[in-house]
């Protein structure tokens, strides 16, 4: 059954004991699912084992508009082809947009001598050729089809975009061996792309509908800041990611939610499960972010940055040139295990 929950987000100054009460002095009393980095949580919505907690902003936000690779592809504005020394775990890119390119981590291509899925979550500049890190999700194949990529149109599924983000190649290859396993997609060169084309092919449609029900509840005005997602599987927080904006958000928002759904549909539903609050997720990104920062990847236009704990793990890319105070373009964290 699926449960929505509004939380107020807005909360007035408190009026009790006049204006010179400790509780007039200290100002608004924070919203109830107030994460206390310029954004805060909606209501949970849940579909069997799956809960989503919109994340919306609390403020302005940015209004730069950035290419998307779906977009990109359908417009031949972008290429990827295979490396000029046939490297497995880079790609090069060419945005001929105007525009900047976001990529996500676990975004799925398939085509050249092996399918791939994008390695780091990063900004490519407009009118620039460089190499991209990706991860092979084709165990079976170095041959063949054609030099040049295409877009699946899907994003992997969260622990695999976990792999990508966090690991290496062999934990990728091996978390694509379990996914195709548990969608009895199994085949001659272990490749994802049927898990790709059931997210794609809207195979995953009864999910999507029960969320999309859950969302058309929400007020306008709230819908409108949506910025991301904090996912729990049977009441556990597994994963958030978040955007600058609630137009770059809704750019890849359809794809988020399709690799949550894949994520959840091989997993078990756990009857009752407790459906997390705001101090569950404010514990889950604590512990993704108590580890080093590290610098993962960058372009001229953005900087990645990765915090890689025992149990959960955060990736963040920032905006070079940015005030320090700026948010970052996207943030993503994991569980991890």
């Amino acid at each position: 059954m699926t449960r929505v929950w509004i939380l107020a987000m807005a909360a007035g100054a408190a009026t009790v004991g006049g204006c010179n009460s400790a509780a007039a002095q200290a100002g608004p009393a924070p919203a109830p699912g107030d994460l206390g980095d310029g954004t805060a949580l909606l209501a949970p919505i849940t579909h069997k084992n799956l809960t989503l907690l919109p994340v919306v902003a609390t403020g302005p936000t940015p209004t730069d508009d950035y290419l998307t690779l779906d977009e990109g592809m359908a417009e031949k504005l972008i290429r990827i082809g295979e490396s000029g020394d046939g490297a497995v775990n880079q790609l090069e890119i060419t945005n001929r947009s105007a525009k900047p390119l976001f990529v996500m981590a676990g975004e799925v291509m398939v085509g050249g001598k092996q399918d791939r899925i994008v390695g780091k979550n990063t900004v490519i500049p407009a009118k620039t050729t460089q190499m991209l890190p990706v991860f092979c999700v084709e165990h079976g194949r170095w041959s063949g089809r054609r030099a040049e990529f295409s877009t699946a149109g899907a994003l992997a599924h969260t622990e695999l975009r976990g792999k990508a983000s966090f690991d290496g190649q062999g934990e990728v290859w091996e978390e694509v061996k379990t996914k195709n396993a548990k969608r009895r997609t199994e085949n001659s060169t272990d490749t994802y792309r049927q898990v790709a084309a059931q997210q794609a092919g809207g195979s995953l449609a009864s999910w999507e509908t029960a969320f999309e029900r859950g969302l058309a509840a929400l007020p306008a005005a709230d819908r409108a800041r949506v910025v991301g997602y904090v996912v729990a599987l049977n009441g556990e927080v597994v994963a958030l990611d978040a955007f600058e904006s609630p137009l770059l958000f809704g750019k890849l928002e359809k794809k988020l939610k399709r690799s949550y759904i894949a994520e959840a549909i091989d997993e078990p539903v756990v009857a009752k499960a407790p459906v997390p609050g705001p101090a569950d997720v404010r514990a889950f990104v604590a512990r993704a972010e108590a580890a080093p920062a590290q610098k993962a990847y960058e372009s001229e236009a953005a900087e990645t940055v990765n915090l890689v704990g025992a149990d959960a793990a955060s990736t963040r890319v920032m905006k070079k040139g940015a005030p320090a105070a700026a948010k970052p373009v996207f943030r993503s964290m994991k569980r991890r295990r």
